[in-house]
């Protein structure tokens, strides 16, 4: 049997995503919805980044699966997020909804909202 992906997501919390946009309202929607799923909670953990360039296309986050040997509660060196197609730009609460429902439970990235880091 083999175990379900776990994923990493990365909220922006820069100046213009965190100040300007309230990023952290978008963090504090998806441990909501993490905590209340069952096919999510233990599989999907979301932090803070500190930014991810894209200042003028926030809120912006990331999805990406995580290894077994690694710690989804610690930011990860900027090297491993390089060519990730986990990128969502422009996010709210219904968007975050719907990256959770779709790719978290598939691992499938919504093919026309995700860009590559």
């Amino acid at each position: 049997m083999t175990t379900p992906t776990r994923f990493q997501i990365l909220v922006c919390d820069g100046p213009s995503c965190g100040l300007c946009l309230d990023s952290e309202a978008l963090l504090e929607h998806i441990h909501a919805r993490v905590a209340a799923s069952a096919q999510l909670e233990g599989r999907v953990h979301a932090i803070n980044l500190t930014c991810f360039g894209r200042c003028d296309d926030g809120p912006n986050m990331l999805v990406r699966a995580v290894g077994e040997d690694e710690d989804p509660e610690l930011e990860p060196d900027l090297d491993a997020l390089v060519a990730v197609r986990g990128l969502y730009l422009g996010m709210d609460k219904a968007r975050v909804d719907r990256v959770l429902d779709e790719h978290c439970e598939t691992g499938q990235p919504i093919e026309d909202w995700v860009d590559v880091y």
